[in-house]
């Protein structure tokens, strides 16, 4: 690993199995994460991996394998192309080679995953998260002398913020001819991850509505307590905030 603790070489010499990389910041709940890794070296052997995982996965195994997604506890997009969860493919993509960016956008609060490829999005593909009470960034490789390289790292609190910006930035894309305020405008060109699109199919989309519905239903008054402290605190607590009234 780099002294900056943001670049790391799987396997320097030869390899003999699976190592994997476990940030040591928990990902909790009611929190918005958005992180970026550079591939840097070329892409080949068994598998090279980024995702998520619970402090239960192992960083080690003396075999070769897809380490992210073999069991329930890990979340993995593969070099190849698949989104591993269980032992099984949950969802396909183009996969990376080297030089390609992928990005993770982890919503704590809906409980969703969904990674990107060059910002491209590649869809949501995980639903369930809030059954785990923390999550960690986590990179694995059979790989020898593959390298990744952090580049990128946001995180924000939930709230009525979050999302009303998340909502203008996606109707500045749309309609060009829209004008913001120029603190705004700053905020959006530094936290660019607010305006990256989401890809949801029909089928989840209306069963992940379903279920909100529901869940709001029967936890309201907690619901409308917690969103309305996060508004109140917000101004008071983060330079996001105080950028967009600038």
């Amino acid at each position: 690993m780099s002294d900056d603790g943001k670049q790391v070489t799987f396997h320097p010499y030869y390899s003999s199995g699976t190592a994997a990389v476990r940030g040591d910041t928990p990902l909790v709940h009611n929190n918005h994460y958005y992180w970026e890794v550079k591939m840097l070296s070329e892409t080949y052997g068994t598998d090279i991996m980024v995702g998520i995982g619970s402090g239960k996965v192992p960083d080690s195994q003396y075999t070769f394998t897809s380490l992210l997604g073999q069991d329930s506890e890990s979340y993995g997009l593969s070099y190849l192309g698949p989104v591993r969860h269980d032992a099984a493919e949950v969802r396909g993509s183009a996969g990376f080679c080297r030089g390609s960016i992928i990005g993770v956008r982890l919503d704590m609060w809906a409980g969703t995953l969904e990674f990107f490829i060059n910002r491209r999005p590649q869809g949501v593909c995980i639903y369930n998260l809030r059954r785990h009470e923390a999550l960690f960034p986590m990179i694995c490789s059979t790989a020898a002398q593959s390298t990744m390289r952090l580049i990128y790292s946001a995180s924000w609190r939930a709230s009525l913020l979050v999302e009303a910006a998340k909502s203008l930035a996606s109707s500045t894309t749309l309609r060009p001819d829209v004008h913001l305020p120029p603190g705004l405008w700053n905020t959006f060109k530094s936290h660019f991850w607010l305006t990256l699109p989401t890809e949801v199919s029909g089928d989840r989309e209306s069963e992940t509505s379903s279920t909100k519905s529901a869940e709001s239903a029967s936890s309201a008054g907690r619901v409308g307590r917690v969103r309305r402290r996060n508004w109140l605190m917000l101004p008071r607590t983060t330079p996001f905030m105080r950028q967009i009234l600038l």
